[in-house]
């Protein structure tokens, strides 16, 4: 009788499709400046003088501060059709300023490892804003993302200026636009030093 009762169950989900699919995911590399492990220099009361390292980033000799940068990126995966008015303002606050994730709004935060490999799992299925941030960048252009993506994201989000300053900041930062597949996994690589070979690259999977 069981058996009877799981199959007819079985032939009911194929008929009508309401099996449920299960979560997609999205990993690949980014590349850029940090890759090359240059340090970030601070002045030391102006004494030191300055040179150019093959990063294309000033480094000082004889005098400032060293230390190593953080090369991990973080990456942030932003629904499309998410409905910010569930929000609080504190839970937007913790996700700008402190990388808190809001639950319940299709919003998904990791860090690549020092390579520039990332992986997000547990993804539902839908469409996507992929924001790349790179620490450190901002020195490195001073010229802010102008993609489609980009403009898009600005009118998207609840207080772009806030976001602006409190999440990217002076890091180098990328959007993107990704599809997510149940029982998927998207690639998608990006190279700060190349956009524009990446997004052929990105173009022709």
């Amino acid at each position: 009788m069981k058996k009877q009762l799981a199959a007819i169950a079985a032939t009911f989900l194929l008929m009508t499709g309401t099996a449920y699919a299960s979560d997609g995911g999205v990993e690949g590399k980014i590349r850029g400046p940090l890759n090359l492990g240059f340090e970030v220099v601070t002045r030391d009361s102006g004494r030191g003088n300055w040179d150019r390292g093959n990063s294309g980033v000033g480094v000082a000799i004889g005098g400032g501060a060293r230390k190593k940068v953080d090369k991990t990126v973080e990456l942030q995966l932003i629904s499309r059709t998410a409905d910010w008015n569930t929000l609080t303002k504190d839970e937007v606050t913790a996700w700008y300023k402190d990388g808190i994730a809001p639950a319940g709004a299709d919003v998904f935060i990791t860090k690549s490892a020092e390579d520039g490999s990332y992986a997000f799992t547990g993804i539902p299925e839908g469409s996507y804003y992929l924001v790349v941030l790179m620490p450190g960048g901002g020195n490195l252009t001073g010229e802010p993302d102008r993609t489609t993506a980009a403009e898009e994201l600005k009118k998207f989000l609840p207080n772009w200026d806030a976001y602006q300053l409190l999440t990217i900041g002076m890091k180098l930062y990328s959007v993107q636009t990704l599809d997510v597949k149940a029982d998927k996994v998207t690639h998608f690589d990006y190279d700060f030093a190349a956009p524009g070979l990446s997004e052929r690259a990105k173009k022709k999977e």
